[in-house]
């Protein structure tokens, strides 16, 4: 618990004032868009969806459902790749894995369209067990983890984290 206390505290310093929200209901207002990223009630896949909306002030331009397993976490509004235009990131933890899911739309043409990211290079999954907290700070797709090591064939934590944005020039993750 205090890794977990010790985490959400950074970035919360981090971010400062953010336009993150629980993912249950965040509604973003960018320019002249209104973006609402919230669990689909009327899913009809087998699993859950959410759903990523984007109004104007007078009609429903854009609707996008995704599914995704284990629970919904944050989700923000931003240029991240300061292309005038904005990027919705939605995250949530897959139960099993304890993995932090990741996933980037930008707005283009009127449209969501899915960003792909990269995985942590080699170097950067070093010690890496899941777990993430992500942030958007001054512009930038952060994310910062506890670092483990094996002693005696177990996982355990040690003091050290890894704090990453991710470059949408280069396509990766970086350190800062």
């Amino acid at each position: 618990m205090l890794r977990s206390t010790v985490l959400v505290a950074a970035l919360v310093a981090l971010a400062g004032p953010t336009q993150a929200a629980d993912a249950a209901l965040n509604q973003t207002v960018f320019g002249a868009y209104t973006v609402t990223v919230a669990p689909d009630p009327e899913s009809t896949l087998s699993g859950a969806e959410y759903q990523v909306t984007v109004r104007n002030d007078q009609l429903l331009l854009s609707r996008l459902s995704a599914p995704y397993s284990g629970t919904l976490s944050k989700s923000f509004v931003a240029d991240l790749n300061r292309d005038g235009a904005f990027e919705v990131v939605v995250t949530y933890t897959e139960a099993t894995a304890h993995a932090t899911v990741i996933k980037v739309y930008s707005w283009k043409d009127d449209l969501l369209q899915p960003l792909k990211l990269a995985d942590l290079d080699t170097q950067q999954a070093l010690g890496y067990r899941g777990d993430d907290e992500v942030a958007v700070a001054d512009g930038k797709l952060v994310r910062l983890f506890q670092i483990y090591e094996q002693q005696n064939g177990e996982w355990a934590a040690t003091a050290a984290q890894r704090r990453l944005h991710y470059s949408f020039d280069s396509g990766r993750w970086t350190t800062e």
